[in-house]
């Protein structure tokens, strides 16, 4: 199905009103406004009458949805994910009102456009146009979407839940996660659609030591602070161990072919060039440094109230990614080995393991993969490890199939808008990603 540039005008019209309902989700719940919540699902009924016709719609937990769309067989069933909830904002930092949907004929802007009501919509739109045309897919497809998955929260393990409850077990899970993006792995030029098969896991520390505290006119030889800096200056001097997980293995393999001379050589010569690419990614930090090896990102520290009092307790806030081969708690043996100080105390403050990895040989993957290349032109697949978190680690329980892909392309500056200022999405863009739902769909 083609779309005009009216047909565009009309979705970032839809998306913009989804912008508008502010699903704000905060860790303290008495700050969340539930009725907003409430309000999306009422919006939805009213944007895609068509899909409110046709699908079974449950609600689970506060803020989970879950639609059924019955196909001609319940054998391979699908999930399409995302979440309609988003992160606060400061307001005053954003060029337009976070909340306002405006629509510049270029972009849509808000909240929440990336991250993930436009994957939201793109789902939604692509289903609507669908069964307005009279298709019926070849077996039950379920969109999952959660209004919690900013914090952590019960919709989306309810959701699986009640799946596991009916004894479904998906043939493809299909999350937020990678998307099309360029200029990010060396030597390749052409764009790629990084798929996670697997995510990273979570853990955050909590680094304590307690002191008498008193004036600061008369220190000790060795501070609360000090201390706890010294120990932050060992962990990022011996960062954890670089190593090749199944996914970043098969990534290297796959876009080792579309490299230039010298990267193809490093790439199909791993073992012997390995060092070289630990060093490499080791200096230059950011995301290629993530995908081999757990990360350790001091992000808090606290001390005293007034800059002439001692502290009698001080902290540094630390958070880790975990490769899938590093546990919780071997991860934080290490912290305690490498800090090597009884005085510090080592807090696990939160914390999950490294999901599953799916393969890539699948039905699923093979669709997705097929999706892609029909919507996109010359574009690259490869799978990775996806560096954060999403809901779809839940679904690991009930399908071996779970993939992670947010189907637009995405440049470094928009990747930084996601939990930032100014986040917005081009409206040929998100086109494309209702687009790619429609290929999506109709392979299931």
């Amino acid at each position: 199905m083609g779309y005009a540039k009216e047909d565009g005008a009309a979705i970032a019209s839809r998306l913009s009103q989804m912008i508008r309902c502010e699903t704000v989700s905060y860790n303290d719940l008495e700050k969340i406004d539930f009725r907003r919540f409430d309000e999306f699902k009422v919006l939805l009924e009213e944007l895609y009458p068509e899909i409110h016709k046709v699908c079974e719609r449950s609600f689970h937990g506060r803020t989970g949805i879950l639609y059924r769309w019955a196909g001609k067989s319940n054998r391979d069933v699908t999930v399409l994910m995302s979440h309609y909830d988003v992160v606060p904002c400061n307001e005053a930092l954003w060029n337009k009102s976070p909340f306002s949907g405006e629509i510049d004929g270029e972009y849509v802007w808000g909240r929440g456009t990336l991250d993930t009501k436009g994957t939201l919509c793109g789902i939604v739109e692509a289903a609507e146009a669908l069964i307005r045309n009279g298709f019926i897919p070849e077996n039950d497809i379920y969109f999952s979407f959660s209004g919690d998955e900013e914090i952590s929260g019960p919709s989306a393990p309810a959701i699986v839940e009640y799946l596991k409850s009916h004894g479904i077990r998906p043939a493809l899970v299909l999350d937020e996660g990678g998307a099309i993006v360029e200029n990010v792995f060396p030597g390749v030029s052409k764009p790629v659609a990084v798929i996670g098969t697997g995510e990273k896991g979570y853990l955050d520390l909590c680094l304590v030591m307690e002191g008498k505290g008193g004036h600061s006119s008369a220190p000790p030889a060795h501070s609360l602070v000090g201390s706890l800096a010294k120990a932050v200056v060992k962990l990022e001097n011996k960062p954890f161990d670089a190593h090749l997980t199944p996914p970043v293995m098969e990534m290297f393999k796959t876009l080792g072919g579309e490299s230039t001379f010298l990267y193809r050589i490093i790439f199909a010569n791993l073992w012997l060039f390995m060092p070289l690419l630990k060093v490499l990614f080791t200096k230059q930090g950011g995301e290629m440094n993530a995908l081999i090896r757990t990360t350790t990102a001091i992000t808090k520290m606290e001390g005293s109230k007034a800059y002439n009092v001692l502290p009698p307790y001080a902290e540094i806030g630390l958070n880790l990614r975990l490769m899938p081969d590093d546990t919780v708690a071997s991860a934080k043996k290490y912290v305690e080995d490498t800090i090597d100080n009884p005085d510090i105390k080592v807090e696990v403050v939160e914390s999950r393991e490294a999901s599953p990895i799916s393969p890539t040989g699948s039905k699923g993957w093979h669709h997705v993969k097929e999706a892609v290349h029909e919507t996109w032109e010359g574009v690259l697949v490869s799978p990775y490890l996806m560096l954060a978190g999403s809901d779809s680690r839940h679904f690991c329980e009930i399908s071996d199939h779970v993939l992670r892909f947010s189907a637009m392309p995405l440049s470094k500056e928009e990747r930084g808008l996601i939990h930032g200022n100014d986040e917005r999405i081009l409206i040929e863009n998100l086109v494309d990603t209702v687009r790619f739902y429609e290929n999506l769909i109709r392979k299931l």
